[in-house]
């Protein structure tokens, strides 16, 4: 039986980020961003924000779902720590199965490998960033980590609105270099997927979102892009 995300993400046992908000334990990664989008001073003014409302919850209720090291131990129990040389296709492929969260991108559905997500929340407010380009949202300070907001519609489909309301939800999501808030519509349920119904070698059927995207899974009779963080954090800081 599958199981929904509100039933995963509740049945774990996650222990929050370190909050080390200071810009001297920014990444390298974190740092360039800083430096291109924001700027230290501004940095400094962020206060940090540990929202209380997790995708299930009420406001109000428990703390949000926080990530632990353990979520990628649990798919493959002999696997090293993620190493920010391997790519992520690279890791994934390794494994007999892979446990992806779809969600809803206007009204598509894409894929995100669950060992890359570390939390996923609801609407919050963020700081705007004039100087970023159009896709990000802005940019806050999630439990000392320095996370830019995304919109998805702008990086995956050619929708080009941007929305981003009470009714979003944002999957946080990253490495130990660069966490990303990926705005989404809409949770769609969990997958557990065959290495059979994925496709990590589908560069010419992916089309205007291949370099943001790692492969294609089948679910249910339908193709569905799998979202690489990566990618992502590569055109963000080459934006």
């Amino acid at each position: 039986m599958v199981k929904t995300p509100e039933e995963y993400f509740s049945g774990q046992s996650f222990t929050p980020p370190g909050v080390t908000g200071a810009p001297s334990a920014l990444s390298a990664a974190e740092q360039a961003f800083v430096q291109k989008y924001l700027g230290v001073d501004a940095l400094a003014d962020l206060s940090i924000h540990t929202p209380t409302d997790a995708i299930g919850a009420a406001p109000g209720a428990a703390p949000g779902i926080a990530s632990a090291p353990g979520v990628e131990e649990r798919e493959n129990h002999s696997a090293p720590a993620a190493h920010v040389a391997v790519s992520l296709k690279t890791r994934l492929t390794t494994l007999p199965t892979v446990q992806m969260v779809s969600f809803y991108v206007r009204e598509q559905i894409f894929l995100l490998p669950v060992c890359v997500i570390i939390e996923v929340l609801r609407h919050m407010p963020l700081t705007r960033l004039p100087m970023a380009p159009s896709f990000v949202a802005g940019v806050v300070n999630l439990r000392g980590r320095v996370t830019p907001l995304l919109h998805l519609d702008a990086l995956l489909t050619l929708d080009q609105q941007h929305r981003y309301t009470p009714e979003s939800f944002i999957v946080v999501c990253g490495s130990e270099e660069m966490q990303l808030g990926l705005i989404v519509d809409k949770i769609h349920t969990m997958y557990m997927l065959d290495q059979a119904k994925i496709n990590w070698n589908a560069e010419a059927q992916l089309g205007a979102s291949a370099d943001l995207l790692c492969g294609l899974a089948e679910v249910n009779d339908h193709l569905h892009g799998i979202v690489d963080p990566q990618m992502i954090v590569e055109k963000l800081l080459e934006a």
